[in-house]
């Protein structure tokens, strides 16, 4: 067997076992990547800033978790929340912007500067991925 016929085969035995690749796979820094979100903006469209006093920066995940029926309580974001769902459907009310729906997958910049608050009106548990980039207290 020629060399080209070789490498021919290595790439098909290797594509074939590589499992089905996603439209927005790429490689970043040798990995293989599948992008989740990539905006300069929140769910509203205001875009994503940080307060104007000197901020030092501070990044912190949770994993929330919501019973079915839970609502969670009225607040507001001034510093950027990447969220993503990882089971189950989470509304958000975001007071005089409608409701948005949010399900297992969904990934989103939540809104800053607008009072909102979360709810699971499923008869299922939903948790959510919340990753804050705020400012050190």
């Amino acid at each position: 067997m020629g060399r080209t016929a070789f490498l021919a085969l290595v790439f098909i035995a290797s594509t074939a076992c590589a499992g089905p690749m996603h439209k927005a796979e790429q490689v970043l820094g040798g990995y293989p990547a599948q992008n989740l979100l990539d905006t300069g903006s929140d769910v509203l469209g205001n875009p994503i800033d940080y307060p104007s006093a000197p901020c030092k920066p501070r990044v912190h995940s949770d994993i929330i978790t919501m019973a079915p029926g839970q609502t969670g309580a009225e607040h507001i974001h001034i510093t950027p929340l990447y969220a993503q769902v990882l089971s189950g459907t989470i509304k958000v009310d975001y007071k005089g912007y409608g409701i948005n729906t949010y399900s297992a997958g969904d990934t989103f910049m939540e809104a800053m500067h607008v009072v909102h608050h979360g709810y699971n009106d499923s008869d299922e548990p939903a948790s959510l991925l919340a990753v804050y980039m705020d400012c050190e207290k």
